[in-house]
Order: C-alpha cells, then structure tokens, then sequence
C-alpha cells in the first residue's frame, strides 16, 4: 500500500517555480533517497509534505486519507485544519539543523510532543524516549542540554524526537549537512539502523554512499524536476539522463 502519493505537485515563491509537477509514490516499508544539486527543490518537497509551506497545485495523500486535493483545474484545496493535524502527525521530521529546544534537557525535547499534542501520561512519555535514547546511543545523555552535545548527538535526539510521535514515515532534510564528517557516521548508522527494521523514509540527502547502500530507490532532482529515479544500482551504475550523468560525474569523481 502507498504510504505517500503525491501527483502534479507544483510551487512558485514568486516568479520562480521551486516544484514543477512532481509525482511520486511510496509504499510502506519503503527507503527513498532524493539527490541533486542545491536549489533543486528537494527540502521545499519535504516541507510541502508537512506543510510549513503550501503549494499552490496538484495534491498530496498520506496514509490513504487526503491532506490536498485539486479542483478541476489543478489548484490545491486542503483539508480542514482538524484533519491535517491528525495526517501530520502521520509524519515526523528531522531538519538540517536539530531545531532542539536549547532550554530544555534531551529528554525533556523528545517528550514535549507526546504530551502536548497526543495527552500522552508522563511516565509512559518518559518510557518511550527511554527506549529511544537506548536505540540512538544515548541513554547516558538524558538529563544533558543540547548546549552539551555534539552535532551529530543533537541529530540523534532530533531523530529520537520525531520517533516519539511514533509517526507512519520518517522525513529527512539534509540531516548530516550540518555535522563535521567524522561526525556524519554516527546519525547515518542510525538511519541505517531505522530502515533495517523497515520505516518508511524519505530522504534527502548529499550522502552518495548512504543512498547507494540503503535505499530501495533513488530519485534525482533538478530545477524543481524529478529528472530520472530507479534502484540505487541503475541511478548510480548506469544514469540515462544526461543531467544525473553530469550531476553523479561531479559528485563522484
């Protein structure tokens, strides 16, 4: 079954057309990787799909429930607010730059959601990001402020955080972008770890060797385009297009 379905997606800030009739589908269980250059489209995907931003055409279904439908003539028409709340819940996000609350400790961080937005009772809240913590290597740092953690520690949090709503897909923006290499290792064998048990994810990444190894499928964006998509063996081993062939020259070279 489709997790997620998107058909003839398009957004423009301005004059400037960011998405250019996007379709894709995911099925459950599934790992999707998007590569492609900066500018491309790939993060304004992502936050269409969580709608911190609104796109203007074409609609978007989660979990077979509409967030966005089209008229007859291919403008967008959203749910009521009720309903999105519930579709975005579906969905959890992990964004460049950790976005942790720097006054609240890592444990703190991960239950906010759980509590205020699902009434969660506390214990089973903490409970839960326990075994988070355990599952991303930090049960160590569960009292600690953000302030204390590396990079690639605040990351794991994050990951830990958006777990804890326990959402149906798993949304990535870039998440290493912001680390040091040697600490890129550590977020990434996370991941790794999420889709060995099979969640749902999508992932936008500059990671050439995560999407090779991890995802089941890879899709190359440009110019707010889907340009080519396939197994990570086609895209990397055999390109077709001559803009992945120039994009994948560069990159790994």
């Amino acid at each position: 079954m489709n997790i997620l379905k998107i058909k003839n997606v398009s957004k423009k800030f301005g004059a400037l057309e960011v998405l250019k009739n996007i379709n894709l589908e995911i099925t459950r269980g599934e790992v999707v990787a998007i590569i492609g250059p900066s500018g491309s489209g790939k993060s304004t995907l992502l936050r269409c799909l969580i709608r911190l931003v609104n796109i203007d055409k074409g609609s978007i279904e989660i979990d077979g429930k509409s967030m966005v439908d089209q008229d007859d003539t291919g403008v967008s028409i959203y749910s009521s607010e009720k309903d999105i709340r519930v579709l975005r819940k579906k969905m959890g996000m992990v964004f460049q730059n950790f976005n942790l609350f720097p006054h609240k400790s890592v444990l703190e961080n991960i239950i906010e959601a759980p509590l205020t937005v699902n009434r969660t009772i506390r214990e089973e809240a903490e409970s839960t990001a326990d075994k988070l913590l355990a599952k991303v290597g930090l049960s160590d740092k569960r009292n600690s402020f953000p302030c204390e953690l590396s990079g690639g520690q605040k990351q794991r949090v994050a990951i830990a955080r958006a777990l804890a709503m326990n959402p149906a897909i798993m949304l990535f923006d870039e998440p290493t972008s912001a680390l040091d290499p040697e600490l890129t290792g550590e977020v990434l064998r996370v991941m790794k770890a999420l889709a060995e048990e099979h969640m749902t994810m999508l992932v936008v990444t500059h990671e050439m060797a995560f999407a090779r190894e991890v995802a089941d499928r890879v899709i190359f964006m440009d110019l707010g385009e889907i340009i080519e998509q396939g197994k990570p063996e086609d895209v990397f081993g055999n390109p077709t297009h001559p803009r992945t062939q120039a994009f994948l020259g560069q990159i790994l070279r």
